[in-house]
């Protein structure tokens, strides 16, 4: 990691402290099967998983689920016509910090459940789950504790069928009757 790589990530990390320490989110599970309002943040970049988050969205709303969908787009111009909002290389500061009043509307709505369908690595979305008011936060498995309430642990040679997949089996169990604890 180059110098200048490092100086970003210490203002990133330095800022993303200093807005959890300002808020405080009562995080709690959701059943999914009750769940009304579902929050789905992911890299649309590439058209082969775009298209797999956009199924995977037509499902839930297809059984009566609101879903709301923030895209991040790895380029600079913001000419692109999508059905969901997105942002990118533009919206994104010096720090890494997604700055426009779509990614705040998106991180400041009360999801039920925030499914990040997203399987690099990238600061911007983190810093977004981060910060979301979602009572559940779902992603694949990450070193910052602070973006996730539920992570999965996705293989590498695995693809964002993989971790739909798993998203839809993990939240399919909480709070499940069949899975409950007998008394």
């Amino acid at each position: 990691m180059s110098i200048i790589s490092k100086i970003r990530s210490y203002f990133f990390e330095a800022h993303l402290n200093q807005k959890l320490s300002e808020i405080k989110i009562n995080r709690t599970s959701v059943e999914f099967e009750i769940a009304e309002s579902i929050g789905i943040l992911f890299d649309a970049t590439d058209p082969s998983s775009r298209n797999k988050v956009m199924a995977y969205a037509q499902n839930l709303i297809k059984n009566g689920k609101k879903v709301n969908l923030l895209g991040f787009v790895k380029n600079k111009q913001k000419n692109l016509s999508f059905s969901f909002k997105y942002f990118t290389l533009n919206e994104i500061s010096w720090k890494m910090i997604p700055e426009s009043a779509e990614i705040n509307q998106f991180m400041n709505k009360k999801f039920d459940i925030l499914i990040n369908l997203f399987l690099e690595k990238n600061k911007s979305l983190e810093y977004i789950s981060a910060l979301s008011k979602a009572n559940l936060r779902v992603g694949p498995f990450s070193d910052n504790p602070n973006c996730f309430d539920l992570m999965i642990d996705i293989p590498d040679n695995k693809g964002i069928d993989h971790l739909i997949k798993q998203v839809d089996f993990f939240l399919n169990r909480i709070n499940s009757p069949v899975y409950e604890t007998a008394v």
